[in-house]
């Protein structure tokens, strides 16, 4: 998705686009992620006081492989982000970062402003890290692998500290 920054500097109100991006690839860095849906993105941009601003919201349908019982699932998301854009490089590097609040990025002033990366930035950090298909999942049997939310099992599962083991033995033998 592109925005001319030449566009903005001659308009007196907001630019708004919207687009239908497709980021390829996901599947791979995130081992839940199953698939993905194209994101609708919509975009406002403005210029204020030499500073670009743009603000996205953006939704997509993804596809996760749950965590605890390995089920697939499908779950909407939706994201907000806003970015700061200069075409002075001075103005968008600080000698640190106390030095401002929000970070400017540089947007050469002769080429499109390319938002996929931030596109990209904000839907990774909206995905979970440990996707669950309902949140009362009670997942795998750790020892017969049946899935807990459909069926029950007999196994038993109570795993015992080995350095409490010598606590249990002396608390049976006070029982009796």
């Amino acid at each position: 998705m592109l925005i001319s920054l030449r566009e903005l500097n001659q308009n007196t109100g907001p630019i708004e686009r919207e687009a239908s991006v497709e980021l390829k690839g996901l599947e791979k860095e995130h081992p839940e992620l199953l698939r993905i849906e194209p994101l609708e993105v919509h975009v406002t941009a403005w210029k204020d006081r030499d500073l670009f601003h743009v603000q996205g919201k953006q939704s997509t349908t993804a596809e996760f492989r749950c965590s605890r019982c390995l089920t697939s699932f499908e779950q909407k998301l939706t994201m907000d982000w806003y970015e700061l854009f200069s075409d002075e490089e001075q103005r968008a590097q600080a000698d640190s970062e106390e030095e401002r609040d929000e970070e400017i990025h540089f947007a050469p002033p002769d080429q499109p402003l390319d938002l996929t990366p931030y596109i990209r930035e904000a839907l990774l950090l909206r995905l979970p890290f440990a996707p669950l298909c309902r949140e009362d999942c009670r997942g795998l049997c750790p020892e017969c692998g049946v899935d807990r939310n459909v069926d029950t099992c007999q196994c038993r599962t109570e795993r015992i500290d080995p350095r409490l083991a010598k606590l249990e033995e002396l608390l049976k033998r006070d029982e009796e």
